[in-house]
């Protein structure tokens, strides 16, 4: 482990001590990383913002638990965009995290970097409509969403309950389907996990696969943004399926297109409910002040971030007066039809898949914040955040076609029925075991 080249990235906000000291880490030993909105007993957990620099849980994750009860060696908290909201390195407090492919640009959060890099068998990161799998994509690894309930979120600094969960990156399928099996579960203290038994999904990767039938939305290249390179590689992706395989058809949802906007109103609104117990009393960041509203005001002006400011506020619009029905509600209601749309679909078809995002990693500018101001931070998500609306598991794999700047250009993005992360898993297997 190479930890001037974690440096060099800022993937890790904090390392364990055994890392700092540079002990070495029994053979075989399976390493894992957290983001550091996951909360751990052994490390600050500081959510990537001034608000929470010296904050210390007194209690942890139960997934990271789980993980250390398997014998797994935490190597530290990584970098994110502040509070988990996005994936575009402009926001943590610590500064972007660099792609390891080219450190020119983003790599979307620490734990994709970290996975990518080499540093850690694995990570937990959060997805709230997408994060998770669209960092993996720009970093060329696998990111795996899960079915909402399958991993506890107890541990978890979430801003969005109804859509953020905990996910998985790993560099290859193996090590995504033992963690995910050790880490699922139901929770007594969390009464959103799922009760019914976990596969045993290291041992389901071996069974034989049948034909896939694999929907493809028609306007899968109308994604705002969509440069003219992902386009064509995802286009080559779907060409080299192996037949005997799958059984590729496209369809029209033609809902798929509000998920994104969707996801964001919804998201606004739930962490601009769920974020107001950072008020400078309870705990994290107290500022100043001569009497308790101004202490409220000067503790959130100094702890959050302009980005985390505009979209709480953003939130406060929509949960006021005549928005909340013309807005908020409304968006219930869409994404209500969303889910329908992909369900019906999912009676049909095995997979559904898209792109990853529209774009591969963007470029980091001055003061290493993303350069690229013609894009919305948001309009990564665009295939994203459906599965997140539903609760459907997804995941993304990278396809092997790196550009000139050595980034990947794309990845295929695969949403499943509720509770069949199973086939996520055979079908990466079945695409992993054709590029070796």
């Amino acid at each position: 482990m190479d930890i001037n080249k974690l440096k060099n990235l800022n993937a890790f906000i904090s390392l364990t001590s055994a890392v700092k000291t540079g002990e070495t880490e029994p053979a075989g030993a399976i390493t894992y990383a957290l983001a550091d909105n996951i909360c751990t007993t052994e490390l600050k957990t500081t959510c990537a913002s001034f608000m929470l620099k010296a904050y210390q849980p007194p209690f942890g994750s139960s997934a990271a638990q789980k993980l250390k009860e398997k014998g797994a060696l935490l190597v530290g908290k990584t970098n994110m965009d502040e509070f988990g909201v996005g994936a575009w390195g402009k926001s943590s407090y610590f500064g972007a995290v660099k792609n390891p492919w080219n450190e020119k640009h983003t790599a979307g959060s620490g734990a994709a970097a970290a996975v990518a890099g080499g540093a850690v068998t694995l990570a937990l990161a959060t997805d709230r409509w997408g994060e998770l799998r669209q960092s993996a994509a720009y970093c060329g690894v696998m990111g795996l969403k899960p079915t909402y309930g399958r991993i506890s979120r107890r541990g978890l600094i979430d801003c969005a309950p109804s859509l953020e969960q905990l996910g998985i990156i790993a560099r290859n399928i193996a090590d995504l389907a033992s963690a995910l099996e050790t880490i699922s579960g139901n929770d007594p203290q969390d009464p959103t996990s799922y009760k019914g038994d976990v596969p045993s999904y290291t041992d389901q990767l071996q069974e034989r696969v049948r034909t896939i039938k694999v929907a493809v939305p028609e306007s899968w290249a109308d994604a705002p943004y969509m440069t003219k390179e992902v386009k064509e590689a995802f286009a080559n992706g779907l060409g080299r399926l192996n037949k005997t395989c799958f059984q590729v058809e496209t369809v029209a949802l033609p809902h798929l297109r509000q998920s994104l906007i969707t996801a964001v109103i919804i998201g606004a609104v739930e962490a601009f409910s769920n974020m107001a117990n950072f008020d400078g009393v309870r705990f994290g960041l107290r500022a100043k002040g001569n009497h308790l509203q101004e202490m409220y005001r000067l503790t959130r002006t100094e702890g959050f971030s302009s980005e985390i400011k505009q979209f709480l506020t953003f939130g406060a619009l929509i949960s006021s007066g005549n928005y909340y029905n013309d807005y908020f509600l409304k968006a219930q209601k869409m994404r209500t039809i969303i889910k329908k749309e992909l369900d019906q679909c999912l009676q049909q078809y095995d997979l559904i898949l898209a792109p990853t995002t529209p774009f591969k990693a963007p470029l980091l500018g001055d003061g290493d914040n993303v350069n690229n101001e013609s894009l919305l931070p948001d309009s990564a998500a665009s295939y994203t955040a459906a599965a997140n609306l539903a609760g459907l598991p997804a995941m993304t794999f990278p396809l092997p076609s790196p550009g000139t700047d050595r980034l990947p250009t794309a990845a295929l993005h695969f949403t499943a029925k509720a509770w069949d992360e199973t086939l996520l898993l055979q079908t990466a297997r079945l695409l992993e075991n054709e590029q070796e």
